[in-house]
């Protein structure tokens, strides 16, 4: 008899030492703590259940009940405060991002996991999807709004300097303001215009194809094109009769726009400070020993310029699928856009190739943070795994030939584009 129940005590402990640090552990304890109360109850339920002399069995209750102290110490000071971890809801956060890192951000599986890793949630309802200028619109005119925003992340750094200003004059700190995704300016081309634009010698072949370029053209060439001094044909492409111009999003709305603008005006300002723009012939880099960046009032010539290229480029907004439908349409040869975006089209529409420029901007998509929660969203974009999923929505620094030219102050970026 008090063998089978030394045998009975011994499985049933047994089981207690194997079910209770499952048990635990499902309500989100860690293996660590579930297998440690659950080897000492086992133990103590051991002690209890088997049959033992009377001297022996007094001594082993105590034993037993010190066990079961420590279980329900280690319970009180590990298990509850990991249970009730467990069972917290994540920590809504708020704010606004552009169009392009909104899909990346709210419905990538893995960016999802990242997220629920450190108690985040991001939602549709919380997340507003929202261009980069359309960002400081809002920020300049809803004061009470602004004080439950946890993040903004907008465009590049002349933007988030504009951001950052009228955040602060409402009183609310920023406590952090970091480049996160590179995401360089390139020309999307339709494929047969851009083979005619090479045997014209107006583009150049270039062999960085595993990162979808086909060729490059010299920046200081397309901005002298796009002065409107000459025409299509002069350039080899005889099916288009409008004066050349170029797609762009629009610089009143999108961060992309400010950044095709201030590419084009940039150049434009060191052909001026050169005496390049009244020259016959297109010009190239090569006629500009040093860029300087934009004055921070523009000049009157290169305004009333960027004004007329408004007028004959078709404005979209800064989404890959935009951009490609008025591609697609016919009406210009060409788009200037981020990497991320031109990539994109190119893989929906094999008609198109991706072109680099010799002289560039990279937009840094700059993240403000204004609470610990915002901090945290930022931390993870910041992080390898979120960095490795964001290349394969084309960020990141393809390898290029490309010069970058030095950044504008916010001042001269708002004085060339109008945003305000």
């Amino acid at each position: 008899m008090h063998r089978q129940q030394r045998l009975l005590s011994q499985i049933a402990s047994s089981l207690l030492t194997i079910v209770l640090p499952l048990l635990l552990r499902l309500l989100g304890v860690s293996w660590i703590n579930a297998i440690a109360i659950g080897v000492i109850v086992g133990l103590a339920g051991l002690i209890l259940t088997s049959s033992l002399s009377r001297r022996v069995q007094s001594f082993s209750t105590w034993i037993a009940y010190l066990l079961v102290a420590i279980a329900a110490l280690l319970i009180v000071l590990f298990g509850i405060p990991q249970i009730k971890e467990n069972f917290q809801a994540p920590e809504l956060v708020y704010g606004y991002v552009g169009g392009e890192r909104y899909d990346l951000l709210l419905r990538n599986n893995k960016v999802k996991q990242l997220l629920l890793n450190a108690d985040l949630q991001l939602t549709e309802g919380t997340v507003t999807k929202k261009g980069s200028i359309s960002q400081l619109k809002f920020l300049q005119s809803s004061r009470t709004s602004n004080q439950s925003l946890d993040f903004i992340w907008t465009g590049d750094a002349p933007i988030a300097e504009g951001g950052k200003q009228l955040i602060e004059a409402q009183g609310k700190r920023v406590l952090e303001n970091e480049a996160t995704l590179s995401d360089p300016l390139v020309l999307v081309v339709n494929k047969a215009d851009a083979d005619t634009l090479v045997a014209n010698k107006f583009f150049a072949t270039q062999s960085f194809n595993q990162y979808g370029f086909t060729h490059t053209v010299d920046t200081v060439k397309l901005a002298d094109l796009l002065e409107g001094n000459l025409t299509w044909k002069d350039i080899g492409l005889n099916q288009y009769a409008s004066v050349p111009g170029v797609i762009m999003s629009n610089a009143r709305k999108s961060n992309g726009g400010v950044m095709a603008e201030t590419l084009i005006g940039t150049v434009w300002h060191n052909m001026s400070l050169g005496s390049l723009s009244d020259k016959s012939g297109l010009q190239t880099s090569a006629d500009i020993s040093q860029f300087q960046p934009l004055p921070t009032t523009t000049p009157p010539n290169i305004a009333q310029k960027m004004k007329q290229l408004r007028l004959r480029s078709g404005f979209a907004e800064s989404t890959s699928s935009k951009i490609r439908v008025q591609l697609e349409e016919g009406g210009n040869p060409w788009a200037l856009t981020y990497y991320s975006v031109g990539k994109q089209i190119t893989q929906a529409n094999s008609n198109f190739t991706l072109v680099s420029l010799s002289h560039t901007l990279i937009n840094s998509n700059q993240f403000l943070s204004f609470s610990e929660q915002g901090s945290k969203l930022l931390q993870i974009i910041q992080s390898p795994e979120f960095q490795a999923v964001a290349q394969e929505y084309g960020y990141g620094n393809p390898k290029g030939n490309w010069i970058v030219l030095p950044d504008p102050s916010y001042e001269a970026v708002r004085s060339l584009t109008g945003i305000f």
